[in-house]
Parts: C-alpha cells; structure tokens; sequence
C-alpha cells in the first residue's frame, strides 16, 4: 500500500513539474508575442506618423508635397514639372490634394529662399566676403554678396556650396561703385554679429571702387589673373586665330559624316582662357586616333599637328593647371607659394625649351604672389578664389525657363539649405506673401518681360 501511494505521488510531481514547465514555456511565448505586437504597433504609429500629411499653419497643401516641389525646383526641374510631381505624389499616398499650380510652387520657393536669407541674420564672427555681379541676364544684373567662415577658408581643399552664406542678394539694372557700397552697408547691418575681413572680387571697376569707398582690403581672383594673363599673351596671337578658323572649316566638312566622332567640341564665342583647354584636350584625343587613321584624313587634321603652337599651347594649359590645383585648395600663403614654386621648377626640368608664353605666365604669377606677400607673411591663408560664386551663377542661370531674373534669385539662399519638413513648416510660418512682395519691390527691378506680359495684359482688358 505504501509502495503504491508513492508512485501515486512520484507520478503526481512529475505531472506537476511537466505541467510548470509548459506554463513557462506559454508564458514566454505569450510575452514574446506581446512584445511583437508593441513593437508592430509602434513601427505602424511611426510609418503612420510619417505617411500622415503633416500640416503646415495657414497652407492648404501638406509639408511634404511643399519640400518635394522645393526640391525638384532646386535641382533643376521646372515648376510646371514640380506642382505635376507634387500632385503625383499625392494621388499615390492617397490623399486628397489636388495638383498645385505652377505659380503656386514658384511661391513656396521664393518663401523658402526668403527664410533662409533671414536666417543668416543671426550670423556671428569673422567671415570672407566674395562679391560678383552676375552676366546680364536679359537687361538685369544680379549683385550677390557670399560669406565664407573664416576658418572654413583655410581649409585645404577648394570651397564647396556648404561652405558659404548669402549675405546679400539684389537686382538692378547696372550697378555703380556708390550703389555696390550701399549694398554692401545695407546688408552686413542686418547681420550685426559678422564682420568682414576682406573681400574676394574680380578686377570691375565698380566693385573695387566701392571697396576702396568702404575701406575694405580685397583680393583679386586668381582665376580671373589667370584669364587676364591668357587674353594678353594669346589673344592677338596668329597662329591661334588660323586653329580657329580651320577648326570651324573642319566641323562644317564632317559634321554629318562617319568622321564625326573625331571633331572637337564648338568652341564657345565666350571663354575665359580662349578655348585653348578644349583645343588642347582635342589635339591629345588626337594623337591617340593618330595611328588608327586613313592617310588622307591625317592630311586633312596635319594642321593641329603644328609643332610650336602644340607646344605654346600645352605648356601654357599644363602650368595654368598646375596652378589653378595649387591657388584653389590652398589660397595664397607662404606654403602655397614654395609648393607653386616647386612644381613649376619641376615643370621646367621635363621641358626642352620654354615659350615666351610660359614665361611670361610664370612672371605674371609671381607677381601675384609677391602682391599680397605681407598678407600671408603673417601666417595666415589667404582666400583668392571665387570660383564658388560663378558657379552658383551658372546654376541659377541653367535653371530654363524665361530668361529673366525675378523674385526667384532667393532660390540661391537655398542651394546649401537641407529641404527638411521642419525648415518648409517654419519658412511658410515665418514669411508671408506680403513680406515676400515687400522684399520683392525693394530688392528686384522690373525685367523686360514682366513688363511686356503686363502691357499685353492690359491690351486685351482694353480690348474687352
């Protein structure tokens, strides 16, 4: 009996340990399903969250389709482009918005561009200014004022879009010295905290005249000594002028023959250092085909065959090069200039003879460097190139459309801005259409083309 009773109670247990070990195990599997459930939950509040059109005070459309046709703007679609993407996007997350109008999007970029401008007015320290006015672009001329940190142009590396601030933007039709130092005054009061050092600018009378009016210091552009220093020495050059013009002769005749592929680029009637980095890239891609060709096409290209303009022109291209590598990245300093100093003595070791030509390039830089010697004897790096500010130029003049300059130049003031739903959500708070008519009046003249639209306008009500 007893022997009995504890096999009864010894299976009892061990039904009992079997059955606890189950309970855990359910328990586990029932807290591992809990925390899949809270986990899904929260990735669907957060998807939710970021699917959801966010608001933006006292706007009928969602920050996203704003930030999306900024973007698209921005980076070179047109604006009939972005309010059709905009609205595309819409119909895909399934939200009821219809597509905004082209003036509509042109709106929100002109009231982001005017936020970020107003946020440079908190700026503070020291900073390089890089002052240019703008190609006319129909018969307006935009004069833009960019900021450079201070330590950020002593960087070893050529500057890049991130690295500078709007500090000014305005249209006119010309501007003279008094008007540019007006500008200037204007615009470094509204941002009490910066100051500025010195300032970068090409040679025009107009800018230096203000300067000098101002009492600032200012550095010439490297690139545009080195684009002067290419107009003296080749300019009136002959033989340079009869590669022109047989070149020309040559993209006639092959045009639209199977020898197409071995014409040069068209050579631009405007080019800074006149043409010759094309003609030089093009005689290189020549003597490459060189072995390839048929007899009577080597007649034909014999004249780019030219032994002392090749020579003429490939120095003066390599050690333009050369220096462009060492003035973009590192600036003017007593570093920079024993390393020019370096490389061009290098330079001359691999060659036989030297051109009058590359001489003379050599001479003009070292007067240069020797222009602003008691800057940088004190050690600091001094920032010489604006290359940074025509290339802003370029990309606001590439953006197509009408050819005019308007209220949209404040798309520039975006170029370095990230396009985040909170920076839409705060410039559409912070700016208002009569704040950005207001800065529009005063800082925009009217363009040819605004005013031909509103006569035309005013033609037809009266025809009515």
């Amino acid at each position: 009996m007893r022997a009995r009773l504890k096999a009864t109670i010894f299976r009892l247990h061990r039904r009992i340990h079997k059955n606890t070990r189950q309970r855990r195990r359910l328990k586990d599997q029932v807290r591992h399903r809990d925390a899949m459930i809270a986990k899904l939950q929260a990735q669907v509040r957060e998807l939710q969250a970021i699917t959801a059109p966010q608001p933006v005070f006292n706007c009928v459309y969602p920050a996203q389709m704003m930030a999306l046709a900024v973007y698209i703007i921005l980076h070179g679609g047109s604006l009939r482009c972005a309010a059709a993407t905009a609205g595309f996007y819409a119909e895909l997350m399934g939200w009821h918005y219809s597509a905004p109008s082209w003036k509509t999007a042109s709106n929100w970029v002109q009231r982001c561009g005017l936020h970020a401008l107003g946020l440079t007015h908190g700026l503070k320290g020291e900073y390089v200014g890089i002052l240019d006015a703008s190609i006319e672009v129909g018969k307006e001329q935009l004069l833009l004022l960019l900021g450079v940190k201070a330590d950020a142009a002593a960087q070893q590396r050529p500057l890049r879009i991130e690295d500078v601030s709007v500090l000014g933007m305005e249209v006119q039709q010309s501007w003279t010295g008094a008007a540019v130092a007006d500008f200037i005054q204007r615009n470094m009061r509204l941002r009490p905290g910066a100051s500025l050092s010195y300032v970068v600018c090409d040679q025009g009378a107009n800018l230096l005249a203000a300067l000098r009016s101002l009492g600032l210091p200012w550095v010439s552009d490297c690139s545009h000594v080195m684009m002067n220093l290419a107009k003296a020495l080749f300019k009136d050059d002959v033989a340079l002028s009869r590669l022109y013009a047989q070149v020309g002769t040559l993209r006639q005749q092959l045009a639209l023959t199977d020898w197409s592929f071995i014409l040069p680029p068209s050579l631009r009637d405007k080019d800074r250092f006149l043409r010759i980095f094309t003609l030089v890239g093009w005689m290189g891609r020549i003597d490459s085909y060189w072995p390839m060709l048929p007899a009577s096409m080597r007649a034909r290209l014999s004249f780019c065959r030219g032994v002392w303009l090749r020579l003429r022109l490939s120095q003066f291209y390599s050690l333009l090069a050369l220096t462009a590598s060492v003035l973009k990245s590192r600036g003017l300093s007593a570093d920079s200039y024993a390393e020019w100093r370096a490389q061009v003595n290098g330079y001359r070791i691999t060659q036989h003879v030297m051109t009058r030509q590359a001489n003379a390039f050599i001479d003009g830089m070292d007067t240069y460097f020797a222009s602003y010697a008691s800057w940088y004897e004190e050690g600091r790096q001094v920032l010489c190139c604006s290359d940074i500010i025509e290339s802003i130029f370029g990309r606001y003049k590439n953006k197509g459309g009408m050819k005019a300059i308007s209220a949209d130049v404040l798309s520039i003031a975006l170029y370095n801005q990230p396009i985040t739903l909170q920076f839409i959500q705060q410039a559409m708070k912070n700016v208002t259409g009569p704040q950005l008519r207001q800065w529009q009046k005063e800082n925009v003249c009217h363009n040819r083309f605004g005013l031909r639209k509103r006569m035309e306008k005013e033609l037809k009500s009266g025809e009515g």
